[in-house]
């Protein structure tokens, strides 16, 4: 096994018990309290690693303090951990020998009535159902209820399984849920550049005989606000509507999707609207929507994401890559032509959801949790974006309503492909608490406060139950080369 012992920073010093985010705050008054001297890590899996905690009245060390030590079963699962001693003086070292399964290991220091933590954790080095999520997911999420192995290499396989819950599915290849509609990557998706298979579409679904003809007349005449219904249509599903049923794939209860290497899936719309759930090792591009709405004021609007997350629980999204391919048009009166929505969207009583060592990519309005103001509650949706690299993305990395949400250890940057201005990276709105930390922003615009709170770092109370061990890493910008599909083998 190769070496990992990345160093990390630990998740969270606590000077009382009162909770693992930010139990409490740290006052101005000399420091009384534990804390540990040396920072988390990772490492692999059987290997030993030291700890140390030392007792600190008013700014001193108390020497004389015996330190007693647990690992914490009620944070996090111990993996197979365990301690070498249960109690050594203070600033003495004690040994943690590292369990065989991937996961987070906290260890709890106690004297008096003082407690603080530490975490280590088992990194993955391969992709298995057995794994367990960090963060929110791992409340909910049961591999075990994924009983139906199958490998599927077409859309109409995929579609049948997903549908049919209780599978673990692994993909082989490229699926195009278009069915050659999409124009190949790189063009422009406008009229010049449609494919046959688009033409033949439209002469099917509407009073047009080409993607051209149906984009001058739908964005030309008076009639535009139409909203997703064509000329002469309205009693029937409009184009949009006919297109969307045949990229989606709705997500039954009880199923992994899981890349086998290489694979990749484009011009999809996950739909999840069911409980324990997970999407790994799989590269999805252009949820496209060839046919938008018009709205008032702000041009030609898409509806379809990468995935759509609407009443979903228990979900994990692990180690796969969002992005766009194609370029934008411009409508015919002159209007943007947008073709893209979300790449991972949440809303209505979604809850205990890991978003992990993701990409996202090349796109603008990224990832919006809460549909509006009056969307979710932050007593009830709870989810963790953890250790993701957010590429060349111009909004919403998250835009956060009515949740209560981690995001730590993420990357945030832009190269010399990007196309769309930054505006904001965590935007926390309308009754969202967000707890932030250990986050890299280089070349874009960081976190902005529009009606919700972003706490940093562990200087502010973030209560929730449940709590949760988790890590946070010194190098965040390591991402990069950890993040996304086909960095880990897959294990069947």
């Amino acid at each position: 096994m190769k070496a990992l012992f990345r160093k990390l920073t630990v998740a969270i010093v606590a000077v009382c018990a009162a909770g693992f985010f930010a139990g409490c705050e740290l006052e101005d008054d000399a420091f009384t309290g534990i804390r540990f001297t040396k920072d988390g890590c990772y490492a692999e899996a059987g290997s030993e690693v030291y700890v140390s905690a030392v007792f600190i009245n008013n700014d001193k060390e108390n020497k004389n303090a015996v330190i007693k030590y647990s690992i914490d079963a009620d944070l996090s699962d111990s993996t197979g951990s365990f301690l070498d001693k249960t109690s050594a003086a203070s600033g003495e070292a004690i040994k943690l020998t590292l369990g065989s399964k991937v996961g987070i290991t906290v260890i709890k220091a106690e004297y008096d009535t003082y407690t603080a933590r530490t975490a280590c954790g088992v990194e993955a080095e391969t992709i298995s159902i057995n794994d367990k999520p960090i963060g929110f997911a791992q409340f909910g999420v049961e591999p075990s209820k994924m009983q139906t192995v199958v490998t599927v290499s077409n859309a109409a396989d995929l579609k049948k399984y997903a549908k049919q819950g209780g599978c673990l599915i692994y993909v082989d290849g490229v699926i195009d849920m278009s069915e050659g509609i999409l124009p190949i990557e790189g063009k422009t998706m406008d009229g010049n550049n449609a494919a046959p298979a688009m033409n033949a579409f439209i002469a099917s679904n509407s009073e047009y005989s080409t993607y051209d003809d149906w984009i001058k007349n739908m964005t030309t005449n008076s009639w535009i606000n139409s909203h997703l219904n064509d000329k002469g249509d309205t009693n029937t599903l409009s184009i949009s509507n006919t297109y969307k049923n045949k990229i989606q794939i709705q997500i039954a209860s009880n199923t992994a999707i899981i890349g086998l290497p290489g694979a990749v899936i484009r011009g999809v719309n996950f739909s999840i609207k069911s409980n324990n759930v997970v999407i790994r090792n799989l590269t999805l591009k252009d949820s496209v929507d060839p046919f938008p709405h018009h709205e008032n004021g702000d041009g030609w609007n898409a509806q379809h994401d990468l995935i759509s997350i609407d009443t979903g629980t228990n979900i994990w999204i692990d180690h796969c890559s969002f992005e766009d391919t194609l370029n934008l048009g411009t409508a015919a009166n002159g209007e943007k032509w947008q073709i893209y929505d979300g790449l991972c969207d949440m809303k209505s009583s979604a809850t205990n959801i890991t978003v992990s060592y993701c990409v996202f990519k090349n796109h603008d309005k990224t990832m919006l949790i809460g549909s509006g103001d009056s969307d979710g509650d932050n007593t009830k949706r709870f989810i963790t974006l953890a250790n993701n690299y957010w590429l060349n993305c111009g909004q919403r990395c998250p835009f956060v309503r009515n949740s209560r949400i981690h995001v730590y250890n993420n990357v945030y940057d832009s190269d010399a492909y990007r196309h769309w201005t930054s505006q904001t990276s965590i935007n926390a709105r309308a009754g969202s608490i967000v707890c932030a930390q250990n986050n890299y922003f280089g070349s874009v615009t960081s976190q902005n406060e529009q009606g919700g709170t972003i706490y940093i770092s562990d200087s502010a109370i973030f209560d929730f139950a449940p709590k949760y061990g988790y890590v946070l890493r010194k190098a965040s910008s390591d991402l990069r080369n950890l993040a996304g599909p086909g960095k880990l083998s897959v294990t069947k």
